[in-house]
């Protein structure tokens, strides 16, 4: 059998939400560098650890990954803090896997579900299975033999498609759970792998938690995949999923930019960023996209004042470099 994309008909609401979702990138891009603050970033790691391991039915709860991370006992099962445990060390390698490389998924997996969780971690399955699309119905998932050809298909869909890589990561994410290639552990990866070749583009989606936003509705989520299941049309999941994002890059936004309000917590950001170079007003801007030239003047004079800054030239020439 020859595996073949599902179609996705590219609505009007599509379209603006990828609009919103790249300008949420820039504006989040602009204020972070790429890299949110260490506190947001370990708080959104937790959330995406949360929400993928609880799509699945792990009981945890943010502070209990936390708990986790710092080494200190929880009141979980053996396997729930398994889980946790392996999807801690996948998402903080997340950087090293070869997005576009079958055999570096594989050995995703054999984080995600590796030290005792299940028999044949990091292999394809090799057997028939069924899965429940509903409490009462099951569906018979493709033939184990062609999961294979049809991942060499994929991954070559990933290298030489000219989509926009937001929608070929969301479209992945639903081919391959259709396909469901591993006996178990197949929504964690597709969501692990969405995450990883989304940050190809955009690092800064290595700290969102686009899997809590999805886990919050996860009864959606499920739905979303049947119906495209049974239709043939993976638009609906394709737009739920990139509401799922635009959920988590606002949230971010929100939290984030309240770090960097007053002049001396953005003069301790600008600082590290402009070393000892000659900076102008405008660039001070770029900076911090979120503020007006005239409090970028104050801050300016507020930088020379303290001694923080030395300025050259004067009005529309100056420049500042930090001392």
């Amino acid at each position: 059998m020859n595996w073949t994309l599902t179609d996705c008909t590219l609505s009007s609401e599509m379209i603006r939400k990828i609009a919103e979702i790249e300008q949420l990138i820039g504006r989040v891009e602009g204020l972070q560098f790429s890299k949110p603050i260490p506190k947001l970033r370990a708080k959104n790691r937790a959330r995406s650890v949360r929400g993928s391991t609880g799509i699945e039915g792990n009981s945890s709860s943010v502070e209990q990954v936390e708990a986790i991370v710092r080494g200190e006992s929880v009141a979980l099962s053996q396997k729930e803090q398994l889980e946790i445990r392996n999807a801690l060390d996948a998402y903080d390698s997340l950087s090293t896997f070869d997005p576009f490389s079958a055999e570096s998924l594989l050995k995703s997996h054999g984080v995600l579900m590796g030290d005792g969780l299940m028999l044949g971690a990091g292999r394809f399955r090799t057997g028939s299975v069924e899965v429940y699309i509903t409490e009462t119905q099951t569906r018979v998932m493709p033939p184990w033999k062609t999961i294979t050809p049809s991942m060499n298909a994929f991954f070559e869909y990933l290298q030489n498609s000219d989509e926009l890589m937001l929608l070929k990561s969301v479209r992945f994410h639903f081919e391959f759970v259709n396909l469901h290639p591993f006996f178990d552990g197949n929504g964690r990866v597709a969501r692990f792998w969405q995450t990883r070749l989304l940050m190809e583009e955009h690092p800064v989606f290595e700290f969102l938690d686009v899997e809590s936003m999805v886990f919050e509705r996860r009864r959606e989520y499920y739905e979303q995949i049947r119906q495209a299941q049974e239709s043939g049309e993976v638009g609906g999941f394709v737009l739920f999923m990139f509401e799922q994002i635009e959920r988590s890059l606002s949230n971010l936004w929100k939290n984030s930019g309240a770090v960097f309000q007053g002049l001396e917590k953005r003069m301790d950001v600008a600082a590290p960023h402009f070393r000892d170079t000659m900076f102008s007003r405008k660039e001070y801007c770029q900076l911090f996209k979120t503020i007006t030239p005239v409090t970028a003047s104050r801050d300016l004079a507020g930088g020379v004042k303290t001694g923080r800054l030395v300025r050259e030239g004067d009005k529309r020439t100056a420049v500042y470099r930090f001392i």
